[in-house]
């Protein structure tokens, strides 16, 4: 009976390869070179921007037939409005992605906004970051996209690195990896396609491949033990897609200059042959200047492509970057059979996410809602419980509601406001902008007779490590001085790499990371004050000698 179901089972998948192949083959005798090409690029779309750029992006879908789209910012109403206008005009379904790291809520206004993923890389329950994964693979689901161009496995090694930071789990390679493999079975067990990103790692640069091309310039060796070992580890366990990244790296390319993006060695020989990917391998977004360094814009794509890209992404010009491809078919720099070969994998790839039936038209009515759940609520709430990290507490916590306590408010804190008003009575000092030395001597007079003061930092404004995430000196130093004499709680709403420009942090009663200014993180974090939830994260990366990654004081 066993040989039986097997053979059987072995029967049903043989049947439906051959049933993808046929159409994959009847597809591909139906299109022209050039529409060929066009399948292997997804080009940006920002449907709030109008009808005449809408009129625009919707004749080069219906002239090229091009292969997909992936959104910008935008409604939910509009999204799937404009998705049923593009579906409408392609004789092959379009393959719909987005770059939605933390959830759709990074591009689509009106979203439960999830934490990003610096954030989850303090959650020591990874079933948690898989149930992220699955929800955010239901979002996309909702709005009709089929890829989404995450996780980010960069390593992020290096604090001042400019664009990935809290975009990457943490500084452990084998968290990273643990962590990015939970999301991405999450997403991909919901359904949709995922893509490990930036390969071969883009975590210890401190340049932003947005405005230049960053370097890595490790050896081999160390490349290969730390930037590159989530990705060997999740190619193994069957992700689906992987995005090549617009970096300078010597050590792994002979082309000088060249981005890896756009490099042979690394695209194909590196991480097609020696790692054995067999999914989709899709560009940055080509329009980077990372990926344009020294080079000529309408041949970008193209290089692309003959390194072994699948997916162009986002090319400058999309007529320009298909004629440069069809001329060099003619010409013979590149084979007709390579294009047919690259297509057919897109197609089959189309196949698999059921596009070979057509598109059906999503209803938009109700979709706040779809997206809006109790339960991705409910979900976002206890990622911002989970990642709560306690990294000192001197006898103070959990605090005893009958303590007189003064709260100084640094941005908005309205939600963690009233969160401790539940538990106790506060008198509340706002510094809604940045401080002034007329503020200090106020404040100082407010505060003489304090005993125990909770400062809610919620003015790190940003993740960047070059604006010195939005941090001012003045409000550091009067945080300091404070804690020289009384009893302070700081519990700080951003990234933990900004707490490092506090010097007096060994005499602060206690410190709290709750890494962002949501109305959860604030909500929670009042509750572990007073003991009514527990701190149960651990930092992702190192702040300094005393609190270096995996630290958290758990209760």
């Amino acid at each position: 009976m066993l040989f039986a179901s097997v053979f059987l089972a072995s029967v049903v998948c043989a049947n439906a390869q051959q049933t993808k192949h046929q159409w994959v083959n009847s597809k591909i005798k139906t299109m022209t070179l050039r529409q060929q090409i066009a399948q292997l690029f997804v080009i940006s779309c920002y449907p709030e921007r109008g009808e005449e750029y809408l009129n625009k992006i919707s004749d080069i879908i219906s002239t090229e037939q091009v292969g997909g789209i992936i959104w910008g910012e935008c409604r939910p109403t509009t999204c799937i409005k404009t998705l049923n206008r593009f579906q409408s005009l392609v004789n092959i379904p379009l393959l719909v992605t987005i770059d939605a790291e933390w959830g759709v809520a990074m591009r689509l206004d009106s979203v439960v906004k999830f934490p990003q993923q610096l954030t989850l890389g303090a959650i020591q329950d990874n079933n948690l970051i898989y149930d992220f994964g699955v929800e955010v693979a239901r979002q996309c689901r909702e709005i009709g996209v089929h890829f989404n161009f995450a996780p980010v496995v960069d390593v992020n090694n290096n604090p001042n690195n400019p664009v990935i930071n809290m975009r990457s789990f943490g500084e452990n390679k084998y968290k990273v990896t643990e962590k990015a493999y939970s999301y991405m079975k999450g997403m991909q067990d919901g359904g949709i396609l995922t893509s490990l990103k930036h390969f071969p790692g883009h975590g210890d640069t401190d340049k932003d491949s947005h405005k230049e091309l960053p370097s890595i310039l490790h050896d081999k060796k160390h490349i290969n033990d730390t930037e590159l070992y989530p990705f060997k580890e999740l190619i193994k366990r069957g992700a689906t897609g992987v995005m090549t990244a617009h970096l300078r790296i010597p050590a792994l390319s002979s082309e000088k200059d060249v981005p890896a993006s756009q490099s042979k060695d690394i695209c194909t020989d590196l991480l097609q042959k020696k790692l054995k990917f067999k999914g989709l391998v899709v560009t940055d977004a080509l329009e980077m200047k990372g990926a344009l360094y020294n080079r000529d814009t309408s041949k970008v794509a193209m290089y692309s492509l003959i390194a072994g890209n699948d997916i162009l992404e986002i090319p400058i010009n999309i007529k320009k970057s298909i004629d440069e491809i069809e001329k060099a078919v003619k010409n013979g720099e590149i084979s007709e059979k390579y294009i047919i070969k690259k297509c057919k994998k897109i197609l089959a790839a189309k196949y698999d996410l059921g596009l070979q039936k057509g598109f059906e038209p999503i209803n938009p009515h109700g979709i706040l809602e779809k997206l809006n759940t109790p339960h991705a609520k409910t979900l976002r709430y206890k990622l911002a419980e989970a990642s709560l990290t306690l990294l000192s507490n001197k006898n103070i916590l959990p605090l005893n509601s009958a303590k007189k306590i003064t709260y100084i408010e640094i941005g908005n804190g309205k939600t963690f406001k009233n969160q401790l008003k539940e538990y106790c009575t506060a008198d509340t000092l706002n510094i809604k902008t940045k401080i002034t030395t007329e503020n200090i001597d106020s404040l100082a007079t407010k505060l003489s007779d304090a005993e125990t003061i909770i400062i809610g930092y919620h003015n790190s404004t940003s993740r960047r490590p070059y604006t010195n995430f939005g941090i001012d000196s003045l409000t550091v130093d009067f945080i300091d001085n404070l804690t020289t004499d009384k009893n302070v709680i700081l519990v700080f709403f951003g990234n933990p790499y900004a707490i490092s420009n506090f010097k007096n942090l060994e005499k602060t009663a206690a410190i709290i990371v709750a890494y962002d200014n949501s109305d959860d993180a604030q909500t929670c974090s009042a509750k572990a004050i007073f003991g009514k939830q527990k701190f149960a994260g651990k930092l992702p990366v190192t702040i300094n000698e005393i609190y270096a990654e995996d630290f958290g004081i758990e209760n």
